[in-house]
């Protein structure tokens, strides 16, 4: 969860702090009209750029800023209430939209981690160019992603599917045939029942909690924006966890933020939708598919592949010295 700091330093900017170009202290009057001349010229510039990428983040940051709390709450709670539901009610599909064979299903959550993976990369990756320790961010973000992909891989791709065939029973009439899934469904009056661990719960909750903590990310733009351009607003050192820049760092940045804040706002945009659109076909996974035994163990297994990797391995690896200088 984010500190109350965080959180003032993100209501402040997206109330619209006008930014300014901070000054530096000990200048001769010259050197002060000159600077103040830049920073006329910079701020002229920058307006454009800097009340849209805030537009966005503040239309966004509803959705990915909640804390993790409430929503691991809204999933149970939703779990629970949807589920009983689906077990007094005879809901009708809507086969485009519901169904398995529907283009939700079958090319978005089917490959939902690749598309999770091809949003918050690219959000974390440009967020390197704007931090001063680029090879240890790099190295971090490399081992972000292996450890989530690895915990996605051995739960939906191996366990799942182990547990499924293990469980599996086939029945003809009176009889039990030894057979596979894909067997047994090719001929018409068998039946089919195993354990089938719900990998779509297991996905879709994972993938947004997910999104949510690398989302986060965002706070630092916001701090990042008024240490470059707000020198009313500016932050003490000693009341900040951020990192200090020194002369030479600040004019890189006031460089490079102009061209890199669009690219964070359009990856941030899109990592919103795509969080919607996830939770949304949990709903429907919910509501349709799976017994309750079923979805309660996927979603509980995401909630504690998320928390044992974002609030158990990664503060303790990033803790070591080869993940800090």
């Amino acid at each position: 969860m984010k500190s109350a700091q965080e959180v003032h330093i993100t209501e402040s900017v997206l109330r619209g702090i006008t930014p300014r170009r901070p000054l530096r202290q000990n200048m001769t009057p010259l050197q002060a009209s000159e600077e103040s001349d830049d920073a006329k010229e910079e701020e002229k510039s920058s307006q454009s750029w800097l009340s849209v990428w805030e537009n966005i983040i503040c239309w966004c940051r509803f959705y990915l800023l909640i804390p993790s709390n409430a929503k691991i709450a809204y999933y149970l709670s939703t779990l629970l209430a949807l589920s009983i539901v689906q077990h007094y009610v005879d809901l009708p599909h809507l086969e485009s939209i519901t169904g398995k064979h529907s283009v939700l299903n079958q090319v978005f959550v089917k490959k939902g981690w690749g598309f999770t993976l091809a949003v918050f990369l690219p959000y974390r990756f440009v967020s390197l160019f704007l931090h001063p320790k680029l090879r240890v961010s790099l190295m971090q973000l490399i081992v972000r992603s292996a450890l989530t992909t690895f915990f996605f891989f051995i739960w939906c791709q191996v366990l799942f599917p182990v547990i499924d065939n293990f469980s599996a029973t086939c029945i003809a009439g009176n009889e039990t045939l030894p057979l596979t899934k894909a067997q047994c469904l090719s001929t018409e009056g068998r039946q089919y029942f195993s354990f089938d661990i719900s990998g779509h719960s297991y996905l879709l909750t994972y993938c947004v909690l997910i999104m949510m903590e690398e989302s986060k990310e965002i706070i630092y733009f916001v701090w990042l924006k008024r240490q470059l351009f707000d020198e009313a607003a500016r932050i003490r050192k000693e009341d900040s966890s951020w990192p200090d820049f020194d002369e030479k760092q600040v004019k890189s940045l006031r460089r490079r933020f102009p061209k890199v804040s669009p690219v964070v706002a359009f990856t941030f945009f899109n990592m919103s939708i795509l969080a919607l659109l996830w939770d949304f076909m949990l709903l429907v996974t919910t509501l349709y598919y799976h017994t309750f035994a079923e979805k309660v163990i996927g979603t509980v297994l995401a909630l504690l592949s998320w928390a044992f990797l974002y609030r158990r391995v990664f503060p303790w690896l990033f803790s070591l010295k080869i993940f800090r200088s």
